[in-house]
């Protein structure tokens, strides 16, 4: 009987305590709901850095939600971090693109490691499935694995290719669209609600 006691109060504790922690941790996640809208954020990335923006994305799993926006100017890719809450920015990347035309100036003067496609291959195996505009291309390897990770873009749309470097088979294609005129369409008509 004494042992049943135990367990009640026990119980009644445990319950109590993970009432209280999942209160705090919905407090914690309405301290986080963003202030500054995703059209806002495009903005003053554009205000830090002008050029066209390729990629956008919203992260809130850590404690400080942030949008991470990618843009193009000129030859160079740069990421941009904007807090969610205050709208400050900040460069957290740079990286150098090449164009179609540096490829293929690249690739005349350049080897392959032996055993490896070119990079000009495997720019054609890609190509087969996508044209537009090489972007990137890069040599990189993951679990031991040599590829190429290939970006084209043809207007508002982006292929992503991962390609190995032995055999050319595609490892992995993405398709993505360019959705940044329609956010900016959808700020043009404005119901006066925030994003």
């Amino acid at each position: 009987m004494k042992k049943k006691l135990f367990v009640i109060p026990a119980l009644l504790v445990a319950i109590g305590g993970g009432a209280a922690l999942a209160q705090t941790d919905l407090l914690v996640k309405a301290d986080v709901t963003p202030s500054v809208s995703a059209a806002q954020a495009k903005e003053i990335a554009l205000k830090q850095i002008q050029g066209k923006i390729v990629d956008f994305d919203y992260d809130d799993d850590d404690r400080t939600p942030h949008y991470e926006i990618d843009i193009v100017k000129g030859n160079e890719k740069i990421e941009i971090t904007v807090d969610a809450l205050t709208g400050k920015s900040k460069i957290t990347e740079r990286e150098t693109i090449k164009t179609q035309k540096q490829v293929a100036t690249q690739n005349n003067t350049q080897s392959t490691p032996q055993g490896l496609i070119s990079e000009k291959k495997a720019i054609q195996i890609a190509q087969a499935k996508a044209t537009g505009t090489v972007v990137k291309v890069e040599l990189d390897e993951d679990d031991d694995q040599l590829h190429y990770d290939i970006e084209i873009r043809n207007g508002k749309t982006e292929y992503e290719f991962e390609i190995d470097a032995k055999t050319g088979a595609i490892i992995d294609f993405e398709k993505n669209l360019d959705d940044d005129n329609k956010d900016r369409d959808d700020d043009d008509h404005d119901d006066g609600l925030d994003d």
